[in-house]
């Protein structure tokens, strides 16, 4: 990238550049498994591009820190084997 400053160099070790022409495919062979996890009831995936989001129901305040938990604790086992 070129900068007032001169050329700035950058170099790409993991991942896929947003927008490229396999990004579709990574999504799915990557992103793909979390979609079909059965989770908890009270508890829903919502995903968008590249960002997700839970969105957790329950009828006290200690359900709802217990389920975020679980369901967070979820998501981090399955993006640490990714």
């Amino acid at each position: 990238m070129q900068t007032s400053e001169g050329p700035v160099l950058w170099e790409q070790t993991q991942g896929c550049p947003q927008g490229s022409c396999s990004a579709p495919a990574f999504w799915n062979i990557v992103a793909g498994e979390i979609l079909s996890v059965q989770w908890p009831q009270g508890v829903h995936l919502q995903v968008f591009a590249d960002d997700f989001a839970f969105i957790v129901t329950d009828n006290t305040r200690e359900g709802l820190r217990k389920l975020s938990k679980l369901a967070l604790d979820m998501f981090k086992d399955w993006s640490d084997k990714k």
